[in-house]
């Protein structure tokens, strides 16, 4: 009856539904480490990926832990026993005294066979490293460069697992001070300061004695692939 007067109404119009897919967040995995961090996982996880820089988040694998020494024993045995066959492991260990943190990763598996007595294994993607602390600003990455066959030395009957002489575990990691790196020819760089890192290449008895060390801790994880990112 009036055309001019303005309509109100407290009906709101109909709204318009947005077909919109939100990104499915990746929520991280958490790591079972007592000596490394997320950051030091994710700066590993580059390097087997070959990466030019490290990962800052949503890691593409997942750390397993199956040895740690204060649960499992610090005997390089226990390593062989609990990680024969295993394939894509990473040990860590932190340095007694020192605060260092040391490891490697070993593509192939370790090999608790008791008929053999010594194996040396042919790898071309190992790598030894010295991940960065309260003490060291950088890490350290060092790569099988040559020498391939003597990349990995797997030697369970002597209680010895070494990466060349680059870096060796032996005995007790523990109480008998026995671990030591060496220079050599098959990884590329030192992981240790020059006080520590042996010069010498001819057997265990004149390694000097600044170059020992224990072990406060360590773990071993094994490697796997994340299915829950897209």
């Amino acid at each position: 009856m009036t055309p001019n007067k303005q309509i109100s109404s407290i009906v709101l119009p109909p709204r318009n539904i947005l077909n919109i897919q939100l990104p499915i967040r990746n929520t991280p995995i958490p790591l079972p480490s007592n000596i490394i961090t997320n950051e030091h996982a994710l700066e590993i996880s580059s390097w087997i990926d070959k990466k030019g820089s490290p990962y800052v988040e949503n890691n593409p694998y997942e750390f397993e832990l199956l040895v740690r020494g204060s649960r499992d024993g610090f005997d390089v045995k226990t390593i062989y026993n609990l990680c024969d066959k295993v394939v894509n492991t990473v040990i860590v260990l932190k340095v007694e005294g020192t605060g260092e943190i040391l490891g490697g990763y070993n593509p192939r598996e370790w090999d608790n066979n008791s008929n053999q007595f010594v194996q040396y294994k042919f790898i071309k993607d190992s790598f030894i490293f010295s991940l960065k602390n309260a003490n060291m600003k950088d890490s350290i990455l060092s790569r099988a460069v040559r020498d391939f066959n003597y990349s990995i030395y797997n030697y369970p009957q002597k209680t010895d697992l070494s990466f060349d002489i680059a870096l060796c575990l032996n005995g007790n990691l523990k109480i008998e001070k026995r671990c030591y790196c060496m220079a050599n020819s098959t990884y590329l760089k030192p992981i240790r300061s020059d006080e520590f890192v042996s010069k010498l290449e001819i057997g265990f008895s004149r390694i000097p004695v600044k170059a020992l060390f224990s072990v406060e801790e360590y773990e071993v994880f094994k490697i796997l692939p994340r299915n829950d990112l897209k």
